[in-house]
C-alpha cells in the first residue's frame, strides 16, 4: 500500500514537471517570435535617417555558452545551440551624434576588476566621439561600422543587417574575447 501511495506520488510530480516544461519551451517559443520582418525600403529608410535601435535577442559568446563560476563550468544555453537568450530589453541606440550600448558580456576578459566596484557592467557604454561608416554589400546586406573613441573598453562594433531588419552585432574590445549579438533593428 505504501509503495502505491509512492507510485502515485512519483507519477504526479513527474507530470508536472512535464507538463511545466512544455509551457516554458511554448512560452518561449511564442517571445522569441515577436518581430515582424521590416520591407526592404523600410530598412533603408531606417538605416540612411542613422537613428535606429539594434535589439538583442541572443548573445554569442567567443568560447561557447561556457563559463565557469567557483570552478565548475556551467552551459549558459541548455537547448545546445550556443546561443544565450536574453530576457530583457538589451540594446544599442545608435543617433546620428551619440552611440548608447547596453548589452550584457559572456566570456573571457584579459584585464582584472577588482573585487566589489562596479566598473565592468557588461558592454555598457554612451558614445559622443565616433566614427561610423555604411556599406551596402551584393545582396542588398548593410553593413555598419561603429568606432567609439571615448568608449572605455570598446574599440569596434560591426553591425551587419539584412533587407528584412535582421540584424547581427559584432563587438570587438581591448580586453575581452569579442562576443556577437543577433536580434534586429527598429525604429527608436
Amino acid at each position: 500500500m505504501k509503495s502505491l501511495k509512492y507510485l502515485i506520488l512519483f507519477t504526479t510530480v513527474l507530470g508536472f514537471t512535464f507538463s511545466s516544461n512544455a509551457q516554458e519551451a511554448d512560452s518561449l517559443k511564442k517571445v522569441k517570435h515577436v518581430h515582424k520582418d521590416m520591407k526592404a525600403e523600410e530598412v533603408k529608410q531606417l538605416l540612411d535617417s542613422k537613428s535606429f535601435v539594434f535589439k538583442a535577442e541572443y548573445a554569442n559568446p567567443l568560447g561557447g555558452p561556457y563559463t565557469t563560476l567557483n570552478g565548475r563550468m556551467f552551459n549558459l544555453s541548455p537547448d545546445g545551440t550556443g546561443h544565450i537568450y536574453l530576457n530583457y530589453n538589451y540594446d544599442v541606440r545608435i543617433k546620428p551624434d551619440s552611440v548608447i550600448a547596453f548589452l550584457p558580456y559572456f566570456g573571457r576578459a584579459t584585464m582584472a576588476v577588482p573585487y566589489g566596484t562596479n566598473s565592468d557592467n557588461g558592454v555598457q557604454f554612451t558614445s559622443t566621439k565616433f566614427e561610423y561608416g555604411s556599406k551596402v554589400g551584393k545582396k542588398g546586406n548593410t553593413t555598419i561600422t561603429i568606432n567609439p573613441k571615448d568608449a572605455r573598453y570598446t574599440n569596434r562594433m560591426i553591425l551587419d543587417v539584412t533587407t528584412s531588419g535582421r540584424a547581427t552585432l559584432q563587438v570587438l574590445s581591448n580586453n575581452k574575447n569579442s562576443i556577437s549579438y543577433d536580434g534586429y533593428i527598429a525604429e527608436k
